[in-house]
């Protein structure tokens, strides 16, 4: 059985690789800016963890949690 992976900001239902596209067309290095532009990751926020992976490192999939076992 395939592991379900965390892959989009549920609120805004974007994908990782859509914010990652979006941030590099506009120049945007944090999540505070993506908020700005209204984006991702304005309403629960479950996926700010994981969009500043996206941001540090390009990577678009995760497993749950994955972001907390990197500390």
């Amino acid at each position: 059985m395939a592991q379900n992976l965390v892959t989009k900001c549920i609120c805004h239902d974007r994908s990782f690789e859509e914010v990652k596209d979006y941030a590099e067309e506009h120049e945007l290095c944090t999540v505070k800016e993506l908020r700005e532009h209204d984006f991702c990751s304005t309403s629960c926020g479950l996926c700010t963890p994981y969009i500043e992976i996206v941001l540090e490192t390009d990577q678009t999939q995760f497993t749950p949690g994955e972001p907390y076992r990197r500390k």
